[in-house]
Order: C-alpha cells, then sequence, then structure tokens
C-alpha cells in the first residue's frame, strides 16, 4: 500500500512538473511572437513612410 501511494504521488509531480514546463514554453513562444509582430509593425511602417 505504501509503496503504490508514493508511486502515486511520484507520478502526479512528474504530470505537475510536464504542465508547468508546458506552460512556461507556451509563455515564451507567445512572448517572442507578440515582440515579433510588435517589431514588424514598426519596421513595415517605416520602409512604407520613407517609400
Amino acid at each position: 500500500m505504501g509503496v503504490l501511494t508514493d508511486l502515486m504521488l511520484l507520478s502526479n509531480s512528474k504530470i505537475i512538473n510536464k504542465l508547468l514546463n508546458l506552460k512556461t514554453t507556451f509563455i515564451k513562444a507567445g512572448i517572442i511572437a507578440s515582440l515579433t509582430a510588435y517589431w514588424g509593425v514598426i519596421l513595415v511602417g517605416t520602409f512604407i513612410t520613407f517609400n
């Protein structure tokens, strides 16, 4: 009984760690995508203004 409980706790912590890693990956990807879009708008606007 004790081994099974420890195993379940270990698997739950692995799942939680995977979810947290996935969450941070999505946050980082969102930040990079938003910064890319921001600078893309700035550069496109600059080039349109100079033309």
